[in-house]
């Protein structure tokens, strides 16, 4: 018989009695909960040991004991231990580790900012993992499992729109000159959805996915909402404003609203950001006075607020010199329950950026608030592709990230003033080496967490 411990939690203080379990056949046990077994010698005896060595312990120990052992793994060795053999694949793969892994941690550590990468004709995310950062871990930039449902043309800068939320990632990697083809995919079990094909055919200009979770039978099951707009392609005028939304429980699009205003109102590739608090996902666009401003889509009335005025924030302009703003850098970002603006702005050949924050009230009214300005070094940035975004790290601090060079600076958006020149810099990414940087349509703009624990229905 197995001799092994049973764990007690009891305010904060930890206990230990020994447990009998017995042995099935295939290596199982019988007759004690998953969450109660974890035996911390054979935990240590793991520690430092070949792939070979630990399949021979894999080979005698109960398998929920097993479970348990790799649901208190870091998470940056399970974004790695796939790719040592089919076993531990297998292992991380089984209903009663992510079972035990929930009760550990539904989601891993948050990933901000992303890079995207092609290393032998595979993508993958690498992300910053900040709160490593901020304990002084080495290892801070964690690569998570190739993707499986596409590879890009590693000879172009950048392609397929990609929105992340909930641990999951939804991508329209369609060819530009074929059908639409929307995916959502979990970088860590590596299942993957292709959902229908949109009602309106065409390529999104945005899109974003909304993730949240309900459980059954000790399994998490995600509830989804995934909203395309619009066209950026030229010669879809009538597609431009058009507006679906995919609800995971119904399992198929509804036609919403078209987008308010001019053809085109929305012509930006963007995720969005969604405020919690009044049920709106918001995107940079053309209001239907013909100004630059932000556009709101309700939710839960499934369509677009017709009368909604939000202009983006100008300074008034002096005597000296007009103020350009770089619309087509501007994009929103939350950050702590907080929306946030970034932008560029030129005047008298100096160039800026700025970050400005939203407040919304549920009447319609508005306030933005100037945060930062920061003045570049160099010229104005790349509108191919916005050399410059901005992204979200932890407890309200924001990062303007240069997406070429991999670099960033950090101000935390509670302090009143904030000085431009009093900033944290991000920790340098590895070397890229062979691999390729590949850029999204979409500027990212959001913290991805990976999550073992969030499901997928099969197709």
């Amino acid at each position: 018989m197995w001799q092994v411990k049973e764990v007690f939690r009891n305010s904060g203080r930890r206990y230990t009695s020994p447990v009998n379990i017995n042995p099935r056949e295939d290596g199982g046990s019988t007759g004690v909960p998953i969450s109660n077994v974890v035996d911390q010698q054979e935990y240590t005896s793991m520690r430092g040991k070949s792939p070979q060595e630990c399949l021979s312990l894999l080979n005698v120990m109960p398998l929920e004991v097993m479970d348990y052992i790799l649901a208190f793994a870091p998470s940056s060795i399970l974004f790695q231990v796939r790719g040592v053999c089919k076993v531990f694949s297998t292992f991380i793969s089984r209903r009663t580790f992510l079972q035990a892994r929930a009760e550990l941690r539904p989601f891993e550590c948050p990933l901000s900012p992303l890079s995207f990468i092609v290393e032998k004709g595979k993508w993958q995310v690498v992300g910053l993992n900040y709160q490593a950062h901020l304990m002084e871990d080495q290892k801070v930039w964690e690569k998570l499992p190739p993707f499986t449902f596409a590879s890009p043309d590693p000879d172009l800068f950048k392609g397929f729109l990609v929105a992340g939320h909930g641990g999951l990632i939804c991508a329209e990697v369609g060819n530009s000159d074929g059908p639409d083809k929307l995916v959502l995919y979990n970088p860590l079990t590596m299942k993957t959805l292709l959902l229908p094909s949109l009602i309106a055919p065409r390529h999104p200009v945005a899109l974003s996915l909304h993730v949240t979770r309900s459980t059954k039978r000790d399994t998490y099951i995600p509830s989804f909402r995934v909203i395309a707009v619009g066209s950026a392609a030229n010669g879809t005028e009538r597609l431009s404003r058009k507006t679906e939304v995919y609800d995971s429980a119904e399992g198929k699009w509804k036609v919403a609203g078209d987008v308010p205003g001019a053809d085109f109102s929305i012509n930006e590739y963007q995720t969005g950001v969604f405020c919690e608090s009044l049920n709106l996902l918001l995107c940079v666009g053309f209001m239907i006075d013909g100004r630059k401003g932000i556009l709101a889509f309700d939710v839960v009335q499934c369509r677009w607020r017709e009368n909604w005025v939000c202009p983006l924030h100008e300074l008034p302009a002096d005597n000296e010199a007009p103020t350009f703003v770089h619309f087509s850098i501007a994009v929103l970002v939350e950050c702590s329950g907080v929306i946030y603006l970034f932008s560029e702005h030129e005047r008298n050949k100096k160039v800026s950026h700025c970050i400005d924050r939203l407040d919304l009230d549920s009447a319609g009214g508005y306030t933005w608030t100037r945060k930062v300005t920061r003045e570049r070094q160099r010229n104005q940035a790349l509108l191919v592709y916005p050399e410059f975004t901005c992204v979200p790290l932890k407890d309200h601090k924001l990062c303007i990230f240069n997406t070429i060079e991999r670099s960033g600076v950090v101000y935390d958006m509670q302090d009143d003033p904030i000085d431009p020149s009093k900033y944290e810099a991000l920790p340098a990414p590895p070397a890229l080496g062979n691999k390729t940087l590949f850029h999204s349509l979409n500027p990212i703009t959001y913290a991805f967490e990976p999550s073992f624990v969030v499901d997928l229905p099969e197709n």
